[in-house]
């Protein structure tokens, strides 16, 4: 994971005091690269004791560790509106190769916040379930549609609506034998969130697919699968996000395929099959 990521991450836990030091670094990360601890310190107006602590809740072992991954940052670019990201490049083929870049950056930064084995984990679940419960609105809607059509192509049977409401009252159906995933990228979606609860009351295994910070619906979940938080919770458009989502739903996708022994051939010749493609 980057540092600009790590910081961006952890930023919502960290003091005021701490918030200060991220968002010079955050704004001055060419400096930084430069700066010796005491410099830094000096041009921060704290202690350097205040950066080493800094330093060790990013999980980093010394300010020096934390400052070369700083300088592997420098170049990166972190897009929070689609106004930034038309004036990244003076030409068409400059900003497809700084879009695909970009991808590239968040579907790596995604599997470095993810623990492999909680792939497997869910796969499990989705493999041992009577019914799948999804659970998502407004922008998060299409990740929950593409994660059922995955899985249905799997014979799983998929329960998901688009209004919140109904799919609250879906939420009641649930059981200790099924599986529910809940999206949100916030983590504070109250439709989400609402039907979460009704899903931990069930005692039904709830798998949450959100940023990566202290939220409600990721304190709610049994397994966290987290993206990056790249991008600020009141954005305007959902970017890179809307990839690393789409990204874990591939893992997942991928990892309960491998389980139930099906083969990629057959999965796309059944469903080809339905609609008498040839």
């Amino acid at each position: 994971m980057s540092c600009l990521t790590r910081i961006l991450n952890y930023y919502e836990s960290l003091t005021p005091s701490e918030q200060k030091i991220a968002d010079f670094i955050n704004n001055n990360p060419e400096l930084v690269v430069k700066f010796t601890i005491h410099k830094l310190a000096s041009a921060i107006g704290c202690a350097p004791s205040s950066i080493t602590k800094f330093v060790r809740k990013l999980d980093y072992a010394s300010f020096s560790a934390m400052r070369i991954e700083l300088a592997k940052s420098v170049d990166s670019v972190s897009a929070q509106d689609f106004s930034e990201i038309l004036s990244w490049g003076n030409s068409r083929d400059h900003l497809s190769q700084i879009y695909i870049k970009n991808i590239s950056g968040i579907c790596s930064d995604t599997l470095e916040i993810n623990e492999f084995d909680k792939f497997l984990e869910v796969a499990r679940l989705v493999t041992q379930a009577q019914n799948v419960y999804l659970f998502g609105v407004g922008t998060s809607a299409v990740i929950a549609q593409d994660l059922q059509h995955k899985l249905i192509k799997l014979k799983k049977h998929c329960m998901y609506s688009l209004d919140g409401n109904f799919g609250l009252q879906n939420a009641s159906l649930a059981t200790e034998k099924d599986v529910a995933f809940a999206i949100s990228h916030s983590g504070q979606t109250d439709e989400v969130n609402l039907a979460a609860q009704k899903i931990k009351e069930a005692k039904c295994p709830l798998v949450a697919l959100t940023r990566y910070s202290k939220t409600p619906l990721a304190a709610m979940a049994d397994i966290n699968l987290y993206v990056p938080n790249t991008e600020p919770v009141n954005r305007v458009t959902s970017i890179f996000s809307r990839y690393a989502f789409l990204f874990l739903v591939d893992i997942v996708f991928l990892n309960v395929m491998q389980l139930i022994g099906e083969e990629p051939e057959k999965v796309l010749h059944n469903y080809r099959g339905l609609h008498n493609i040839p």
